[in-house]
């Protein structure tokens, strides 16, 4: 039983690998250039697995999405993707919005229905994104500007990334994605949520999370 247990773990975390590694390498389906702005969906993959398997998938699956962000960012560098390039912004905020969310999640299952938690989801998830902004801007200013292990320095970004002018522009543009990119999480997460949950051996293992299971 623990060996097919392990091996459903596995095919679903290579299931999400697969998918973020589609989404980040193929054009037009992750990432969206829209002038200077760039609009991402990786979050919701990494809602989606903190929602169904809790903490430690979102941590695994947050990680994963930082990582694939370095490496778009050091083969295909964009607009502002050199910001990316340091893994303290890329990575880290990216690992601790999946950690984040994988405990509150389970958290509320505890203590309500899934009909309930089928309400407040959507709600969560804008959240979620907002908070997944906060935690990338938060460790751009420590980790780029403040530049503390002098990573900024030594990949020769501290003109730009120290400059009034970039900061607000970024800001700027992380306050426009961030409902973007809340309102994609608002409408996506829920169904696939319900969705994959109707596989039984997820629905099972996620049914021992709630506190009442109602259908």
């Amino acid at each position: 039983m623990k060996n097919l247990h392990l091996f459903r773990s596995i095919a679903i975390d290579a299931l999400f690998v697969a998918l973020f590694v589609l989404f980040t390498f193929v054009p037009y389906l992750g990432y969206y250039q829209i002038g200077p702005i760039s609009i991402q969906v990786m979050h919701v993959f990494v809602l989606i697995g903190a929602c169904l398997f809790g903490r430690k998938k979102g941590l695994l699956y947050g990680f994963i999405f930082g990582l694939t962000s370095l490496i778009k960012a050091a083969m295909y560098p964009g607009t502002f993707d050199f910001a990316f390039l340091n893994p303290f912004v890329s990575v880290l905020p990216r690992a601790l919005f999946g950690f984040i969310a994988g405990i509150v999640f389970d958290v509320i299952k505890k203590h309500t229905t899934l009909v309930k938690f089928s309400i407040v989801t959507p709600f969560l998830c804008f959240v979620f994104t907002c908070l997944h902004t906060v935690l990338t801007m938060s460790c751009l200013y420590v980790f780029g500007v403040l530049d503390p292990f002098h990573i900024t320095e030594a990949l020769g970004l501290s003109t730009i990334l120290t400059s009034d002018a970039f900061l607000g522009l970024i800001t700027a543009m992380s306050a426009i994605n961030m409902v973007v990119e809340g309102a994609v999480a608002f409408v996506i997460v829920l169904p696939a949520y319900l969705a994959i949950r109707q596989i039984k051996f997820v629905k099972e293992e996620d049914d021992r999370k709630f506190k009442v299971v109602r259908a």
